[in-house]
């Protein structure tokens, strides 16, 4: 049983948490990049015209599918109304 740690155990442990704070500040400060910010503007707008676009084309799905489904009258017939007379000619 040890009860004092190898100083190579230490040095590391210290050195993961090091990397471990190092890497958290820095993952902060990247995310609050003014590029960052405008790229997640970009993918946010882009997702919003995807969903935009995937309920026009289940609303356009669901019409075709009703029409489809409704019953249909048969076709209307054309009426030829009497034409107006003509006077003729003298």
């Amino acid at each position: 049983m040890r009860s004092q740690p190898l100083p190579g155990e230490a040095s590391r442990r210290r050195a993961e948490e090091h990397f471990k704070t190092t890497k958290k500040v820095s993952s902060e400060t990247k995310a609050n990049t003014p590029s960052r910010q405008a790229e997640a503007a970009k993918t946010a707008r882009l997702r919003a015209l995807r969903l935009a676009k995937e309920a026009a084309d289940r609303d356009t799905a669901n019409r075709g599918e009703a029409a489809a489904k409704a019953p249909r009258s048969e076709p209307r017939r054309r009426v030829r109304r009497p034409q107006a007379s003509t006077p003729e000619p003298k």
